[in-house]
């Protein structure tokens, strides 16, 4: 099972593909949900997430 930081890595991991282009907003959706984050937007600019109660936003670069 994954920990905190290994999830909050992977989840920045995602947002950076996401921000390169390289994953379309609704795969980093679910790529996102499938490491346990939810209520996932995926705006023009961010990727807002909860994971455990707490918010989670990755801007664009």
């Amino acid at each position: 099972m994954p920990t905190l930081i290994q999830k909050l890595n992977s989840a920045d991991s995602i947002a950076d593909l996401w921000r390169g282009g390289f994953v379309a907003a609704v795969s980093a959706q679910e790529r996102l949900a499938d490491l346990g984050f939810y209520a996932v937007v995926v705006g023009e600019r961010t990727i807002v997430a909860w994971l455990n109660g707490c918010r989670f936003e990755m801007p664009a670069a």
